[in-house]
């Protein structure tokens, strides 16, 4: 009985403590059962074995979704870097495209692009930093990714840190991404995404001047 309460104890500081380490878990669940009488086992003992699995099976779903929106998010970053404005609009988010309609947006991007060409503004470098927080809200993924951009403003170089925020498509097992400031600071994009509210922490653009 005293074997069965020190496991019990072991077990919860494991599963509050760190719920990623899928190795652990195991661990606890293979000498759990070796160490206690069959008959012994109450449906308690059950439930901490199910809250085990659970965990790790938990612990295995936000891994791979961190890694789509790794995957997703470096796609995004070369298509700007490429200018390819397909890559671009396969990642925008469906409610972005309904409401300009995917030709309009493609004009747009396309606009974008020739506006930065003639006036000498160029990307020189888009790199994905971290995937910073992934959380399940109103029946959703979601997902925030720092990322730094380096510019080059007609001879002037600068650095901007920003975010996407991603809305992931579990049929299609991808992820959507806005510009995460925009959902909060941008009247037309807060029109699209109405009520528009999340846990995850949005952290403000940062713009670099590099003397």
């Amino acid at each position: 009985m005293q074997l069965l309460l020190s496991l019990t104890v072991f077990y919860k500081n494991i599963f509050l403590i760190d719920k990623n380490n899928n190795q652990v878990y195991f661990i606890v669940i293979i000498y759990y059962i070796k160490n206690v009488p069959l008959q012994k086992i109450k449906m308690k003992n059950y439930l901490l074995i199910f809250l085990l699995i659970s965990g790790s099976i938990f612990s295995q779903d936000i891994k791979k979704l961190k890694k789509q929106a790794l995957r997703d998010a470096k796609a995004v970053s070369e298509a700007s870097l490429n200018k390819d404005v397909n890559t671009l609009l396969k990642y925008t988010h469906p409610r972005i495209s309904k409401k300009y309609g995917e030709k309009q947006l493609k004009n747009d991007i396309d606009q974008v692009f020739q506006t930065m060409t003639a006036q000498k503004i160029k990307i020189i470098s888009s790199e994905i930093e971290e995937i910073t927080d992934i959380k399940k809200e109103k029946k959703e993924y979601r997902c925030l990714v720092k990322n730094t951009i380096k510019m080059d403003f007609n001879g002037r170089l600068i650095t901007l840190k920003s975010s996407l925020f991603g809305f992931y498509d579990r049929k299609k097992e991808k992820w959507y991404f806005v510009e995460a400031n925009k959902l909060l600071d941008d009247d037309e994009t807060k029109k699209i995404f109405k009520n528009f509210s999340t846990e995850i922490e949005i952290p403000q653009d940062e713009q670099i001047a590099d003397n």
